[in-house]
């Protein structure tokens, strides 16, 4: 069972947690990348919020960098055994993604499979592979096996690091 399922914990509050830790540890950065709110009404007395929306949509969850390489990435939940639905990934994401790597940057999703309480790094080109025959009518998913390598399992649970997806990356990039 994973350490942040055991917690109560969300992928993404696991991500920042451990984006924290290679933050303090010198090892990576990697920060959320909030979406555009455009505010609307605030409250004069406490200064909150009360009102807005979306002013448009955000690129991907994360960018950052380690070891001088860029890195973009979407982190994904789903509790499907068997595969991963590329409903989750919406258009300006996979493109955003498609930019990012194409310019010279890492580009990836964190995918966690709840149900068996996996975690793994999928490359971008696994993910492009898929996404350019879903576009000409192929499949809409990436199956389990395709995704569940264990090059790149991601490890739970090392000391303060929730979920150690750097260790993955430096061995694929090596």
């Amino acid at each position: 069972m994973s350490i942040y399922a055991n917690r109560g914990m969300e992928l993404e509050e696991a991500i920042e947690y451990t984006n924290q830790e290679y933050f303090f540890k010198q090892r990576a950065l990697a920060q959320k990348v909030p979406t555009p709110v455009k505010v609307l009404n605030i409250n004069s007395r406490t200064g909150r919020i009360t009102n807005g929306h979306y002013d448009k949509k955000s690129t991907v969850d994360y960018i950052g960098v380690y070891n001088g390489i860029p890195l973009a990435f979407e982190a994904k939940e789903t509790a499907v055994k068997t595969r991963f639905d590329l409903s989750n990934i919406k258009d300006h994401q996979f493109y955003f993604l498609d930019h990012w790597q194409n310019n010279g940057g890492l580009s990836f999703l964190i995918i966690s499979f709840t149900s068996l309480n996996e975690c793994y790094y999928l490359p971008f080109e696994v993910l492009d592979q898929y996404w350019v025959q879903m576009e000409s009518g192929g499949r809409k998913s990436i199956p389990y096996d395709v995704v569940a390598k264990d090059k790149y399992r991601i490890e739970q649970g090392k000391g303060m690091i929730l979920l150690d997806y750097i260790s993955v990356i430096k061995e694929v990039i090596a």
